[in-house]
C-alpha cells in the first residue's frame, strides 16, 4: 500500500514538473541541446538574418537570438511578409548543424499568444501587438 502511495505521489510531482516546462517554441541558442534529446518537430522563434534563395523554390537563412544562431533551410517559397531583421517562427527538425524548416510563420498577434510566451518574447526585446 505504501508503494502505491509513493508511486502516485511521484507521478503527480512528475506530471506537475512536465506541465510547468511546456514550451511553445525554443530560441535558436536552445535548439542544439534540446534537439540532441528530442528528435521530433519543434518551433523555433528568432530574428531572421541573411536570407538567400537557393533555387527557384527554397531559401537558406540564419535565425538568431541574443545568445546564438542556427542555419535554416526551407524548401519552399518564403512567405510574402518574410523580412530580414524581423521576428520569425520556423517549424521543423534540427538535422546536425542545419534546421530543416517545414513551415514559416511571420505574422503574430498578442491576442492569440499565451501570456508566458509574450513575456518571453518581450525579454528578447520583441513587441507583439494585437491584430
Amino acid at each position: 500500500m505504501k508503494l502505491m502511495i509513493y508511486l502516485a505521489a511521484a507521478c503527480c510531482v512528475f506530471a506537475t514538473s512536465v506541465s510547468s516546462q511546456t514550451r511553445y517554441f525554443l530560441f535558436p541558442s536552445e535548439v542544439p541541446s534540446y534537439s540532441s534529446q528530442f528528435s521530433g518537430t519543434i518551433n523555433v522563434f528568432g530574428i531572421a538574418q541573411y536570407a538567400k534563395n537557393t533555387d527557384p523554390v527554397g531559401a537558406h537563412f540564419s535565425l538568431t537570438d541574443k545568445n546564438g544562431r542556427i542555419s535554416v533551410v526551407y524548401d519552399d517559397i518564403l512567405p510574402d511578409l518574410f523580412e530580414v531583421d524581423s521576428p520569425v517562427v520556423v517549424q521543423g527538425k534540427f538535422d546536425g548543424n542545419i534546421f530543416k524548416a517545414t513551415a514559416i510563420f511571420v505574422k503574430f498577434s498578442a491576442d492569440h499568444m499565451p501570456i508566458p510566451a509574450l513575456n518571453e518574447l518581450r525579454s528578447y526585446g520583441v513587441l507583439i501587438t494585437g491584430e
